[in-house]
Order: structure tokens, then C-alpha cells, then sequence
């Protein structure tokens, strides 16, 4: 059989059903590639949009999901968001959702993918009529979050802060491990490592700081192996001395 293409895809919990305008959010997107083309579809409320390379355009399509569409990734995003106390309240109070994704049909640089990937995105959520009660269940990194915290993220981090989670489990009395989730869907290898006596918040900043810096293409601060990931999903990972 052959392999599907990679699909990136962000689903946006609402507490209502929002219609989108497939010519309004093509015209915004105009503003930042005028190249960009819009692909109707025989349902209004589902339609794509072709994003030029050098090689196969990306594809971005913008539908409607029930929220439970995604209900095990959900839960596990749950799961691994503990430090957004009110996430379990916010999404039960969501009835609609919106799923944004893109598929790149061949290899393609991590940074153009994510880029393109978040002015669709960036365009849809300006669409919609209030983002306050908006949640942002971000697949790839297994993550939820509020728009404040998405905004936040990517004016303290830049693209990738949204798109880079960690995730820490405690191994017996002081051993930690921890690794970073949402790496790899853009081509790269994810990182992890295996601490003992480290604080939890500390440790994560650190993994944050180290993906970002792979993300940018500046060289790890410390020792690293290539193998692979410790806990699922099977991906490619590095292994990190940080001792």
C-alpha cells in the first residue's frame, strides 16, 4: 500500500457552530501570498486552498468536525496540558468544532510547512466571532490550549511555541522522563531525555528552549544520541545528556 501523506491538522473547539466564508478567508490570505488559490467544494462548509512550492502546492482544508470527532487524541491532549487547570470545563462547554489541516504531498522544509500552516490558520481564527471561548486542540503536540495562551505562545517562542509540547512522567521517587511531542509531524526528530532529581518546570523550559533552537537551526548546547522515542508514538527522537 502506499503511505498517506503526512496530514497536520489543528481542531478549534467552539461553543457554537460558526460558518465560515470560503472567499473571505481566500481574500485575507491574498494579503499574505497572492498566489494562493482557492478550491471550492460542493459543500460550502468545507473547502481547501493550494499553497504554491518549488514542487507540489501544500493543500490546507478548512471543515467542520463534531467535537468528539477526535475524541481519543482528545483525551490524551487532556491528559498531557496539566498545567491549564480549566482545560476539562472549557471543552466541555464547546458543542462545534472547526479543523484546520494541511497535507504536504513531498518533503518540505519544517519552517515553510509550519508558516503556511499558521497563516490559514491565523486567517480562520480571525474569522470567527469571538476567540475568547475559543480551544485549540492542537493534534501534533497533543495539546490543548485557550487562545491567550496560543497567543502567547507565538509572541514568546515565535511559530513554534504553539506546536511543541512536553510531556514528564515521574519513574519511581526522583527519576524523570521527558520528552517533547509535535516535532516530529514537521520532519524532525523530537527530543527526550532521562533526569533524576531535576524540577519538573524547570525541565521542561529547558526542552522548550532546545526545541526551539532546533527548530531555528542553531546546534544543541549539550550531548545528544539519535534513537528511538522512549514512549509513544514510534518517531525518531534525540536523546539528550543534559547532565
Amino acid at each position: 500500500m502506499t503511505p498517506q501523506p503526512p496530514r497536520y491538522a489543528v481542531q478549534l473547539l467552539l461553543p457554537q457552530p460558526e460558518v465560515l466564508d470560503p472567499a473571505v478567508v481566500h481574500s485575507q490570505l491574498l494579503g499574505w501570498r497572492d498566489d494562493v488559490q482557492l478550491i471550492p467544494s460542493k459543500r460550502g462548509d468545507h473547502f481547501g486552498l493550494a499553497i504554491p512550492t518549488h514542487d507540489l502546492p501544500l493543500l490546507a482544508h478548512v471543515f467542520p468536525a463534531a467535537p468528539t470527532a477526535y475524541a481519543a487524541q482528545l483525551d490524551e491532549a487532556l491528559q498531557w496540558s496539566p498545567t491549564w487547570y480549566e482545560r476539562f470545563e472549557a471543552v466541555a462547554r464547546c458543542r462545534a468544532s472547526l479543523v484546520v489541516s494541511m497535507v504536504a504531498h513531498r518533503a518540505i522544509n519544517h519552517a515553510t510547512m509550519l508558516l503556511a500552516f499558521l497563516s490559514v490558520l491565523d486567517t480562520v481564527l480571525g474569522s470567527l466571532d469571538d476567540l475568547r471561548p475559543t480551544v485549540l486542540h492542537w493534534l501534533p503536540a497533543q495539546r490543548v490550549m485557550p487562545f491567550s495562551t496560543y497567543r502567547l505562545l507565538r509572541m514568546e517562542l515565535g511559530p513554534c511555541g504553539p506546536a511543541i509540547n512536553v510531556r514528564i512522567a515521574h519513574v519511581g521517587d526522583s527519576d524523570t522522563v521527558a520528552d517533547t511531542v509535535g516535532l516530529s509531524d514537521l520532519g524532525l526528530p523530537d527530543l527526550q531525555t532521562l533526569a533524576t532529581g531535576r524540577d519538573p518546570a524547570a525541565l521542561a523550559f529547558r526542552l522548550v528552549n532546545l526545541a526551539r533552537s532546533m527548530f531555528v537551526g542553531d546546534k544543541l548546547d549539550c550531548m545528544w544520541v539519535e534513537e528511538a522515542s522512549f514512549s509513544p508514538p514510534r518517531r525518531d527522537a534525540l536523546t539528550l545528556q543534559l547532565d
